[in-house]
């Protein structure tokens, strides 16, 4: 032993229901047997997951209500999180199987570690499995999207009135101050069969040097890592539709119990052998994506829906198959960060980040902007993905955000800036709500109520949040006999009327330069509604 060192702890701090920039991660990863817990253990104990341990219980500690024994794996509970290497210190995220002799990281971990890489603060992490090695059959990954999502492939089984019914994403209904929801390992657990792949590190033949002809061909060099050689994990047309059903569970899940919740999902990659291969725009017009609303059993056009793509290639994705990472993470880590320092009603377009070296697959313009799909009949109209879907791309100022929008098929709920409003508004209402819930119904708790909803309404207008020259063109509260019937008030209930205007960001114009024959340039822009969703 060469030294003594000293790790100091600190307690972990409790969590604000008005913050925005807190992200749950509900997926795969091992837990380290060694790890040094009592503060989780702690917090564990306070929100009555773990019963205190033998050596420091005392008659004055009572046992925890929902005891889980899973919690002392740190399975099917939630952690929070403040730092990278406080989970790294928690997890073995490292430690998924590939071959015989070789591992590689989990998505769950790489997604985290691109959270704070990207400038996140705090998340929960809620572990419901180990990984999967990297060939497991069909069924095993089928059995671990339920624990993910509990109920599947039904609607979720989690309800708020009964603690021992929540498991993976049903965890959210405990967590107030959660705005993010994000599963790093769906996208792999939907993957199509992928072909045998030898896990066998090759070697290089050791051989004395020697003069050798310049023009003889030299081989192609070994990568530097054998896991850019395994391809990540694609799709084919049933993979896609298994996860369209997923997030339309989950999303039907968030509109029904938390919506001030944010699902940010990524694509999958598509399978050469499949229709997906030629046009994402193909998969998103057969399967209906966006038809209707979430009451259409196979749509997930939402606003409480913000997927994202195309993978990435980060500082930390060298150690995963074709060394790409799914954009969840690093797009939670963003909006964190725009919350943190901007103001979650801004959009994240055009923001710094830190991490992304590289994008996979790489898009054209006509994959970004185009609104023609190919079918077998000709061709269609359809939705171009720069519209539903929030794209990384390559920019001026290197790669950053193209859009900030969610699959919802109204206008008004599309940039994803304006449903982050909204869920700040569902906040503060849910918070008012608590604090008045034991005052007596009449006007004096109707005018508390209406301060208070100004009060909040007023500073977003003033820091841009709202559009209009003054406050009366922004925004509107009533809470009055006007907003309740007899019947509301004799029973106990307050309802309160608020109107605003959110301020819609243009994310980009588009400027088309065409020269006609003669030499003369003509200028088209593309407005808003075209370009940019």
């Amino acid at each position: 032993m060469q030294g003594l060192s000293f790790k100091v702890q600190k307690p972990i701090s409790s969590g604000s229901p008005n913050r925005m920039d807190i992200a749950c991660f509900v997926g795969l990863v091992d837990v380290r047997k060694d790890a040094v817990r009592d503060d989780v253990n702690h917090w564990l104990y306070e929100q009555s997951w773990l019963n205190p341990e033998q050596d420091y219980k005392a008659p004055y500690l009572r046992t925890a209500t929902y005891h889980r024994d899973s919690a002392n794996e740190l399975l099917d509970v939630p952690v929070p999180i403040e730092s990278w290497e406080r989970f790294n210190q928690l997890y073995a995220w490292q430690q998924r199987k590939v071959g015989e002799n070789l591992v590689a990281a989990c998505y769950l971990g790489m997604a985290v570690r691109s959270f704070f890489a990207q400038g996140g603060r705090k998340c929960y992490v809620v572990r419901v499995a180990n990984p999967l090695p990297f060939m497991t059959e069909e069924t095993e990954r089928s059995a671990l999207i339920k624990k993910l999502v509990p109920g599947f492939p039904s609607a979720v089984s989690s309800i708020p009135s009964d603690r021992t019914s929540w498991s993976g994403v049903g965890h959210l209904l405990g967590l107030p101050d959660v705005s993010m929801l994000c599963l790093p390992d769906l996208p792999d657990l939907v993957h199509a069969e992928p072909a045998e792949v030898d896990s066998q590190i090759v070697k290089v033949d050791e051989s004395p040097e020697q003069f050798v002809k310049c023009s003889d061909p030299v081989a192609r060099p070994l990568p530097d890592s054998f896991l850019e050689t395994l391809p990540a994990p694609t799709s084919d047309d049933n993979g896609y539709q298994l996860w369209c059903d997923v997030i339309h569970e989950i999303a039907s899940f968030i509109s029904v119990y938390r919506r001030d919740v944010q699902l940010i999902a990524s694509l999958p990659l598509p399978d050469k052998s499949s229709t997906t291969s030629s046009s994402l725009q193909q998969i998103m017009h057969q399967q209906s994506w966006f038809n209707g609303t979430l009451d259409n059993d196979k749509s997930i056009a939402s606003a409480f829906v913000q997927l994202c793509y195309p993978w990435l290639k980060t500082a930390g994705s060298t150690l995963l198959p074709q060394t790409l990472e799914p954009p969840d993470g690093s797009l939670c880590g963003m909006l964190a960060r725009n919350a943190l320092t901007r103001g979650a009603y801004r959009s994240v377009t055009g923001m710094n980040q830190i991490d992304i070296q590289a994008l996979f697959p790489a898009l054209s313009q006509e994959n970004i902007y185009s609104n023609n799909v190919r079918t077998n009949t000709g061709e269609l109209t359809a939705t171009p993905l720069i519209d539903r879907i929030t794209l990384f791309g390559i920019t001026l100022d290197g790669i950053s955000v193209l859009s900030d929008v969610t699959t919802s098929n109204s206008i008004s709920y599309r940039p994803a800036n304006i449903n982050r409003i909204f869920s700040m508004m569902i906040r503060v209402a849910r918070l008012a709500g608590e604090e008045y819930v034991f005052e007596n119904n009449g006007d004096i708790l109707w005018a508390k109520i209406s301060q208070h909803l100004n009060g909040v309404l007023r500073v977003l207008f003033e820091l841009g949040a709202l559009r209009g020259k003054q406050a009366e063109e922004a925004y509107f509260v009533r809470c009055d006999r006007s907003t309740m019937t007899q019947q509301d008030i004799d029973s106990g209930r307050v309802i309160a009327q608020i109107q605003f205007a959110p301020a819609a960001s243009i994310e980009s114009i588009d400027v088309l330069l065409t020269m006609n024959k003669g030499g003369s340039v003509s200028l088209d822009v593309i407005g808003l509604e075209q370009a940019v969703a």
